[in-house]
């Protein structure tokens, strides 16, 4: 990781609105919002909470599974553990990696019909998942109450991020963390299920 390790003490001291417990929280609930929206086709209820970049790599996979006529499942999906690893400071941002432990059944169905067709439908894997957050070091505060930018209305930033009165997008990454990478490490551990 490029830029200098800071302690959770020193991101404190420069970003006050930091607490690890409601980070954690943070973390769980984009990784989960992620997965159900590829499940679901569409990430208009997650893309406020990721990076361009995270966006179109998700947009492209969301595309190829479409002109397949293929659905990404992830059944049983659960976060079994959460940390944070290191904490940075660049000349722009502020990085969060974090270690996040999941277990799912990871499988491919066709769209049309839910046929089978591939992958761990019968047991959930547990896999390592790397990701890495960033905030902007200029970054507004805020607070409980999030304000559109287009209309002035509350807005809750945690459902799709879109003013249900004016359409506007509420612009997380000018204000909060955002995923920025995602990357995950082979199965750990099986665990089976047996159906009589």
């Amino acid at each position: 990781m490029d830029g200098k390790r800071i302690t959770e003490v020193e991101l404190k001291a420069i970003d006050p609105t930091f607490v690890e417990s409601s980070f954690i929280s943070k973390v769980d609930n984009i990784f989960i919002m992620l997965h159900s929206a590829v499940m679901l086709g569409n990430l208009e209820r997650i893309k406020h909470k990721l990076s361009n970049e995270l966006i179109d790599r998700y947009q492209n996979l969301i595309n190829n599974l479409n002109s397949n006529n293929t659905r990404q499942m992830y059944d049983e999906l659960n976060v079994k553990s959460t940390m944070i690893t290191g904490m940075y400071e660049t000349a722009n941002e502020y990085i969060i990696e974090v270690l996040l432990i999941s277990r799912y059944m990871d499988y491919l169905v066709r769209k049309d019909n839910n046929q089978f067709i591939s992958g761990n439908n019968s047991y959930r894997i547990e896999k390592n998942n790397y990701l890495t957050f960033s905030k902007k070091k200029d970054a507004k505060v805020e607070g409980m109450t999030r304000k559109c930018p287009g209309c002035n209305a509350n807005i809750d930033a945690n459902n799709s991020g879109k003013c249900p009165y004016c359409g506007t997008f509420y612009d997380t990454v000018n204000y909060d963390w955002v995923l920025k990478d995602i990357r995950w490490e082979k199965i750990i551990r099986r665990e089976y299920y047996y159906y009589r």
